[in-house]
C-alpha cells in the first residue's frame, strides 16, 4: 500500500495521439508531468518536417500523491493509471530519473520492445526473419543464441532488440 502523502511516479495511459495535450492538462493542474519525445522526420512527396512524437505513444508519466489519483483520472484523454493487480504500480525515482538523463541527452534515441534476458524470441524482419532463439548479453551486447538441440551445440549472434518479437506459448 502507498502511503497517500508521498508523491510517486506513475505511468498514465492515454487516448493515442493526445499525449502532448494531456501532458499540458497535467501540469495546467498542477502535476509534475514528464513527456519524453524524439525527433522524426515526416517526409512528404514536396517537403518534409521535423516533429516530436512521444517516446512510448499512449503514455505520459505523472507524478501524484494517491490522495490526487481523482485528478489525474478526471484529465481529458486520461484512460487510466497503469496498475496491476487492481493497484496503481509506481515508478521508481532511478527510472525516471535515467529517463530524463536519456531523453535530455541529445543522443538519438528509440523505444525498443523489452525483452528479459534467457526469453524465448522470433526475428521479425531482416536476413535472420523467422529463427527462433533466446536473447542473451555477453561483453554488454545482446545476442541471439540459436540452438541446434541434435548436436547440442549454440551459435549467438549480434542482434538489434527492435528486430525481436516475443514468442507466445502455448496455454
Amino acid at each position: 500500500m502507498l502511503p497517500p502523502d508521498r508523491a510517486f511516479w506513475f505511468a498514465v495511459q492515454v487516448v493515442p495521439q493526445h499525449e502532448h495535450r494531456v501532458s499540458t492538462y497535467l501540469r495546467d493542474k498542477g502535476h509534475e508531468e514528464f513527456l519524453p519525445t524524439v525527433r522524426t522526420r515526416r517526409q512528404w512527396s514536396d517537403r518534409s518536417r521535423l516533429r516530436e512524437r512521444p517516446l512510448f505513444p499512449g503514455y505520459v508519466f505523472c507524478r501524484v500523491q494517491r490522495s490526487s489519483f481523482g485528478s489525474v483520472l478526471s484529465t481529458p484523454g486520461v484512460y487510466r493509471i497503469v496498475s496491476f493487480g487492481g493497484h496503481a504500480y509506481p515508478i521508481s525515482d532511478e527510472e525516471m530519473l535515467s529517463l530524463r538523463r536519456v531523453a535530455d541527452s541529445g543522443r538519438d534515441i528509440s523505444s525498443v520492445p523489452y525483452f528479459s534476458l534467457g526469453q524465448k524470441v522470433c526475428v521479425a524482419h531482416g536476413p535472420l526473419s523467422g529463427l527462433d532463439g533466446i536473447v542473451v548479453r555477453i561483453k554488454n551486447r545482446h545476442r541471439l543464441v540459436i540452438s541446434i538441440d541434435l548436436l547440442m551445440r549454440s551459435v549467438a549472434v549480434d542482434i538489434a532488440m527492435s528486430e525481436l518479437y516475443e514468442i507466445q506459448m502455448p496455454a
